[in-house]
């Protein structure tokens, strides 16, 4: 493995380890809707097999439609991790475990959409009967933070080349 894909490939396992891993285990041992506590009233383990994408988006579609859009979403977002993996500089290592955390929550997500036909969170934010507070998985954590931490790197890079920059005379 090269010095550049070595966190992509690293992080991208760890993540879709862990997710599919917690999603085995919140199916094989929670009912649908049934949570366990495990931090007290800040998070549970909760089973939650979801149909839309985020804030319900698609739910209401068929199943048919909803595989076609969540496939070719999944796909092309794939290949767009890709292209930027491939337009970074060598010694980006940070950028490149952003990529993989990414694409290993996109591949994960896409899994459960193909295998069952729907979404699958196991973690949720407040107590058990918190119904207005959300339910995600590992995977769309890796995702929000891959996104976050491309985005804190784009600005830092940008301030630093701003600062570079020779003040213009007027």
């Amino acid at each position: 493995m090269t010095q550049k894909s070595t966190p992509l490939v690293g992080v991208a396992m760890l993540v879709f380890g862990l997710d599919r891993l917690g999603k085995a285990q919140v199916m094989g041992t929670l009912p649908v809707g049934e949570s366990v506590p495990l931090f007290g009233d800040l998070l549970s383990l909760t089973r939650v097999e979801t149909t839309g994408a985020a804030l319900g988006l698609f739910s209401h579609w068929s199943a048919g439609a909803r595989a076609s859009v969540f496939g070719i979403m999944s796909v092309l977002c794939a290949l767009l991790v890709l292209s930027f993996y491939r337009g970074l500089a060598r010694g980006e290592r940070g950028p490149a475990a952003a990529l993989g955390a990414i694409l290993a929550g996109v591949l994960s997500n896409a899994v459960d959409r193909f295998r069952f036909g729907f979404g699958i969170d196991f973690l949720h934010l407040g107590s058990p009967d918190a119904t207005h507070l959300p339910s995600f998985n590992v995977a769309d954590v890796a995702i929000v933070l891959g996104v976050l931490t491309l985005i804190v790197e784009l600005l830092a890079t940008e301030m630093a080349a701003r600062a570079q920059e020779k003040p213009r005379r007027s």
